[in-house]
């Protein structure tokens, strides 16, 4: 039988963390993929690659998984620069 205790209805673990896992490797190289297309030149506070660095260190941080606007902009910016 489901429990309505808030303890457990709240589920704050990650439920495939494999596959998250496997999706920050993907970020990581999209920021490196970002920061080789624009060159030495670019600033570091361009918004695309602070946009993926940031999803990165949350994730690094917090273990904030994406929300799914922010895998359809994440798979844009993919399919943009590789």
């Amino acid at each position: 039988m489901p429990s309505n205790r808030l303890v457990d209805v709240l589920d704050t673990d990650i439920t495939d963390r494999v596959f998250w896992e496997k999706m920050f490797t993907k970020m990581n190289l999209l920021l490196e993929v970002i920061e080789k297309a624009k060159g030495p030149s670019m600033s570091i506070d361009d918004k695309e690659y602070r946009w993926v660095s940031d999803r990165i260190e949350y994730w690094n941080a917090e273990e904030r998984v994406l929300s799914s606007e922010e895998m359809n902009l994440a798979n844009h910016y993919w399919k943009k620069y590789k």
